[in-house]
């Protein structure tokens, strides 16, 4: 068999989503075992980030936006539904001898929130950029 990989001249990166979203995962995995919430949530947002990340330098995805905002609302309603589970608002008999579910889910949900709002955020900010840069390009022209 030969080497069907592509020789290029231009200089090899190596990008940094694959450990960052591994790096997520362990932190909340580990934040929500342990039931350190706040490592929990910064493993979650961190996650969600890197692969919202890694597909949009991959060119999988347009736009980083819509599927940050995705992540954010699923962590919510996954948080949400653990938390009713876990404070007997909603009963499921395999769910009723798990302990802990509650704080869980809130700390799912947090994650859920901050991701949603910082790529709001990110997105506000970016469009604000945008329009000064074109505002700017304007404004050299007709000087």
């Amino acid at each position: 068999m030969g080497d069907h990989s592509a020789h290029g001249t231009g200089s090899a990166t190596t990008s940094p989503w694959p450990l960052l979203v591994a790096l997520g995962l362990v932190f909340s995995e580990v934040g929500i075992v342990v039931a350190l919430l706040p490592v929990a949530v910064a493993g979650l947002v961190l996650f969600a980030a890197s692969v919202t990340g890694f597909l949009t330098e991959s060119a999988r995805v347009a736009r980083p936006w819509p599927l940050a905002i995705g992540f954010g609302i699923a962590f919510v309603v996954l948080g949400g539904l653990l938390y009713a589970l876990g404070t007997g608002t909603l009963s499921v008999a395999p769910a009723d001898e798990l302990t802990g579910l509650a704080r869980r889910g809130i700390a799912i949900a947090a994650a859920g929130v901050i991701t949603a709002v910082g790529a709001v955020a990110l997105r506000v900010r970016s469009r604000r950029n945008r329009e000064r840069e074109r505002g700017s390009e304007r404004g050299g022209q007709h000087g």
